[in-house]
């Protein structure tokens, strides 16, 4: 554990106008669109995507030397999205750079340029790709932890076999990994999506109290935040009494 003080492919798809989003807005219908044998495994796990917003070539192009191409099929189609009625979001990486920078600044990954917030999950985590490697960190602003997996880090991955390296982070995400649970053991997100409704692209379910300052892993604590606030606010409890961590696993 090491502590640091400043706190740092085939694509065919039809859309037609038709469903809802979980937020109430008109959805297209991609019922019919394909990708690799993966993707399409997580869809059959995590449902349609929703809360769609496209994301430019323009990004495409600035990101085209930190992730892998394959990535950028399913941007191309989908755009930013949630799913699992946004348990899970893939997202824009500039919409998270700055949050990125704000986390590993003064850790040991500070100064590095190939790393990459991916997704996220509706907690707040966020998911952050190495170019050539896959996924080395998750940051977990509940608890300020950065986790960094320094056998990922390691890789060396050629451009096929990173794009199979992001088709296996999609298939392999699972429901139930992703969900928090409270102080019994029980998993909050369908009862927090059922108490406070549905969280936008934009949003979370955070902890209306700390739990590093008595704050409980229950539902009655948590709320709908705004998902950058919230970072903010648990990055800067770093610098006064909550000491960020970065723990190998």
């Amino acid at each position: 554990m090491i502590r640091y003080g400043n706190p740092y492919i085939v694509t065919t798809f039809t859309m037609t106008q038709s469903s809802s989003s979980p937020n109430g807005k008109p959805e297209p219908d991609t019922t019919n669109y394909r990708f690799d044998e993966a993707f399409d495994f997580f869809l059959s796990e995590f449902g349609e995507p929703h809360d769609r917003v496209p994301i430019p070539e323009s990004v495409i192009d600035a990101y085209r030397d930190r992730l892998p191409e394959q990535l950028f099929v399913y941007w191309r189609a989908l755009g930013a999205c949630g799913f699992h009625d946004g348990l899970l979001w893939m997202v824009n990486p500039d919409d998270y750079r700055d949050l990125l920078d704000m986390w590993l600044d003064g850790s040991p990954f500070g100064k590095r340029k190939d790393l990459s917030v991916i997704a996220r999950n509706a907690f707040g985590y966020l998911y952050v790709w190495g170019k050539g490697k896959g996924k080395v960190i998750t940051i977990n602003p509940n608890l300020n932890i950065v986790y960094y997996n320094p056998e990922i880090d390691n890789n060396n991955l050629s451009s096929k076999e990173e794009e199979l390296e992001i088709k296996c982070f999609w298939a392999f995400s699972n429901v139930k990994f992703l969900d928090e649970t409270d102080g019994s053991g029980k998993p909050l997100f369908a009862r927090a999506l059922k108490k406070l409704g549905p969280i936008g692209s934009d949003e979370m379910y955070g902890y209306k109290h700390r739990l590093a300052l008595g704050g409980k892993e229950s539902l009655g604590n948590l709320d709908i935040v705004k998902l950058g606030v919230y970072h903010h606010i648990a990055q800067q409890m770093g610098a006064v009494m909550e000491p960020i961590q970065v723990i190998t696993i």
